[in-house]
């Protein structure tokens, strides 16, 4: 069984469906029995979704955008 830690590292493979089957069912599993994590797995896709909805309503510089993709890339990497 998957413990909370290890959710929390795979949650953004999880909601991108990036994982593979197995690991997925462990993180279902997880969740059903898991009050906090079900309720930070439900704070973060809001979160997610109202920054996407805010990109997308506000023209952001190139230059910006890609410093900031950039950045993500390293942090996911690091992880």
């Amino acid at each position: 069984m998957i413990c909370c830690k290890e959710c929390l590292d795979l949650l953004y493979d999880y909601l991108e469906g990036e994982l593979d089957q197995e690991t997925t069912e462990s993180l279902d599993e997880h969740f059903e029995d898991c009050p906090p994590c079900i309720s930070f797995l439900n704070t973060y896709k809001s979160t997610t979704t109202l920054c996407r909805d805010t990109l997308n309503q506000v023209e952001i510089p190139e230059a910006i955008r890609d410093n900031l993709l950039k950045v993500i890339k390293e942090q996911k990497e690091k992880n």
